[in-house]
């Protein structure tokens, strides 16, 4: 869906303009037990406040979109960076109520976020012992967790990054295992395990290091919004809004 977020110089506020804004609504009315078809115009109380105003397109960082709420939530907060050339923003979006339009709102700064490897320990545990018989002590087993969260510790967060997926939350990224670091955790349990329960894990590890798998870490994102000193080159000049819109159109400046 084409979209362009202009913003208010004067009064800092913003509209994200689509192809969706003329797009009619439909009300079910009782007593003549049909659908009432109501032509909205999504556009016009922002143009009214700000026509003589100046006005500016705003980039939006694609990439830079985030919420601490899953993506399944329909009333969650999310943020993403916009800018006009020469000062960065973070954008706030939210709805109030399910029927009502997304809101956004202004602040200048950039979004920083932080990721942290996470190991399923008790997952590990718990499928080891549903797998594998006979059953393996929990002395090995814990012995075992400690070689994973020792080589995971040491792998760089943006190596797991480069092969993660997101599911349902953004903050949650499930992550997989390189074969590289499968073998140094099959080679460092060799001084847990012998023989046949040798065997048994290196199978566990191996078929378990997928992304859902429980050898597999999680990265958890969490981000603060930080001030910014950034300028850039400015990309679209000021502009007086016009004070018509044609039905159907993108706003062209």
């Amino acid at each position: 869906m084409e979209s362009r977020l202009f913003r208010c110089t004067e009064c800092n506020e913003l509209t994200n303009m689509t192809e969706h804004d003329f797009s009619a609504e439909y009300h079910y009315d009782k007593e003549k037990d049909c659908f009432i078809e109501l032509v909205k115009n999504d556009r016009e109380p922002f143009i009214t406040k700000h026509k003589r105003h100046k006005v500016e397109e705003l980039k939006v960082n694609g990439s830079s979109f985030i919420s601490d709420r899953p993506y399944s939530e329909p009333l969650k907060t999310s943020y993403f960076e916009a800018t006009n050339g020469r000062e960065d923003f973070v954008i706030k979006r939210w709805r109030d109520r399910i029927e009502s339009p997304l809101r956004y709102e202004i602040a200048e700064g950039y979004i920083e976020v932080t990721n942290k490897s996470v190991i399923h320990c008790e997952n590990i545990r718990k499928q080891i012992q549903a797998e594998i018989n006979p059953l393996i002590s929990q002395d090995k087993i814990t012995r075992l967790i400690q070689v994973v969260e020792r080589v995971i510790s040491e792998l760089d967060t943006k190596s797991l990054l480069k092969d993660s997926l997101e599911l349902d939350h953004p903050l949650v990224l499930q992550c997989r295992l390189k074969n590289s670091v499968i073998k140094s955790i099959v080679e460092l349990s060799k001084d847990i395990f012998k023989g046949e329960e040798f065997k048994k894990i290196r199978d566990f590890i191996y078929d378990n290091s997928d992304y859902t798998g429980v050898m597999a870490p999680l990265v958890k994102r969490q981000f603060t919004i930080k001030p910014s000193p950034q300028i850039g080159k400015r990309f679209k000049k000021e502009v007086v809004i016009p004070t018509e819109i044609g039905q159907g159109d993108i706003l062209t400046l």
